[in-house]
């Protein structure tokens, strides 16, 4: 891995960030913030995937995971060469967030040596996977309309199984290992 080069690249001032039209039904604005980077991003994975809340991860190719910036959770995903997160309201928002984004890419960069790498594929569950464990009352307490538009939301990483109060134990411990 080019360490420097991306440190370079992390550290510039300017970035070319895309917006990219993002298919969803946020009033203010919709979009993904996408960076095209100079290095191969693949080394780092299993390093970022230690320290993050996985959604997928296909070993040198893709990381997808959670973000968090001052209370929203955002999904970040990693390839090769690009780093895209949203959604996003507009370039602001899409700043603000690459901004500590970056600073957690670099800090894990510079502390690559102290970090256990992990290259555990992770493969995101279906929402009929989830579904199948779910209590099917649609009883609205998670905050979503049934049962099958919450585990839709886990299965993205859009929601988190304390969001359902219904799960009985055994289920939950099911889910636990399928999410």
């Amino acid at each position: 891995m080019k360490v420097i080069e991306l440190l370079e690249f992390l550290n510039r001032e300017e970035k070319e960030i895309i917006l990219e039209q993002a298919f969803c039904h946020k009033p203010k604005g919709c979009f993904k913030a996408k960076l095209i980077t100079p290095t191969d991003l693949s080394p780092l994975f299993p390093y970022i995937r230690s320290r993050t809340k996985v959604l997928f991860f296909k070993p040198e190719e893709i990381l997808e995971f959670k973000w968090q910036n001052q209370g929203t959770f955002y999904r970040v995903l990693l390839d090769r060469n690009s780093i895209t997160w949203g959604i996003v309201s507009g370039y602001e928002e899409a700043m603000n967030v690459w901004k500590n984004l970056s600073l957690f890419l670099k800090e894990t960069l510079l502390n690559i040596d102290q970090i256990e790498p992990n290259s555990q594929p992770v493969k995101r569950a279906t929402a009929l996977e989830i579904y199948k464990w779910l209590p099917k009352t649609n009883c609205r307490d998670c905050g979503e309309n049934s049962c099958l538009a919450f585990a839709a939301k886990m299965s993205i990483g859009e929601a988190d199984l304390s969001d359902c109060p219904h799960l009985k134990d055994q289920d939950l411990k099911t889910l636990e290992k399928l999410v």
